[in-house]
């Protein structure tokens, strides 16, 4: 008797870590290198035991059959995946606006490493994202992954079939109003280089013997940081509301 009731919790407690142990290798501050694998491992465990009575019933028996079980487990990791990737889709618009605002003010070429991408990215591309993930936990918008985590349960059923139609399509739908989104955070710096560049032109044509882009590359570096000075607080302010407003449709109404 005994025996069968460890086994039955068991099953469900790697059913459960499967689904958040995936999640959590895409989470914003949680996963990458950010936090070590050790750590990640502990909070996982601890993650899991505390869902286990919640979410341990809604699991079907144990398949007998051996390939059932690994469709179940490749499942429940499916679901923790595409959690952890809306995360990060929700994050890249940062990447995308970090781009443009550093090709308007010059630094396109200035590259540091960005600790949340893991590779080399353009420091100001790195460091939108690294303010951005201290105003996530600032705010403690982590809760709310840490909810939307738990209440995938009630939206993606153990044991029913994935719609990996509607993965895909709300995926691509995510990855396009990033982008636009993106976009309206640099409008900004994008409209002050269109601005500057429209003045160096015409005071070329005005005075063809000065050395106009020499001359202009300082002012454009401190032209666009004041800008970017001045903008931080919104930016940052409308990105915290389109992070929140891409949790919401995954966390239950209470």
């Amino acid at each position: 008797m005994l025996s069968d009731i460890l086994s039955f919790d068991i099953y469900r407690f790697f059913m459960i870590f499967s689904r958040i142990g995936a999640m959590m290798m895409l989470l914003p501050g949680i996963g990458g290198k950010l936090l070590p694998a050790r750590g990640k491992m502990i909070l996982g465990l601890a993650l899991t035991l505390l869902l286990l009575p919640l979410a341990g019933p809604l699991y079907p028996p144990r398949p007998k059959d051996l390939g059932a079980l690994f469709l179940m487990v490749g499942s429940e990791a499916m679901i923790g995946f595409y959690l952890g990737s809306l995360t990060q889709v929700l994050l890249s618009s940062l990447h995308v606006a970090g781009t443009f605002i550093g090709s308007q003010i010059g630094l396109t070429n200035a590259f540091s490493f960005d600790f949340i991408a893991e590779q080399q990215s353009a420091t100001l591309t790195a460091l939108l994202t690294n303010i951005a993930l201290v105003a996530i936990f600032s705010t403690d918008l982590h809760h709310l992954m840490l909810q939307a985590m738990f209440d995938s349960y009630a939206t993606f059923v153990p044991g029913q079939p994935l719609p990996l139609g509607d993965f895909i399509e709300t995926l691509s739908h995510l990855m396009a109003d990033s982008f636009g989104f993106a976009i309206k955070l640099s409008a900004p710096i994008l409209a002050f280089g269109l601005i500057f560049y429209v003045g160096l032109g015409l005071l070329s044509r005005l005075s063809p013997q000065i050395q106009v882009f020499f001359i202009a590359l300082p002012l454009q570096l401190i032209g666009g940081l004041w800008m970017l000075m001045v903008a931080m607080p919104l930016m940052v302010f409308l990105f915290l509301r389109w992070f929140e407003g891409g949790l919401m449709p995954f966390v239950l109404a209470r």
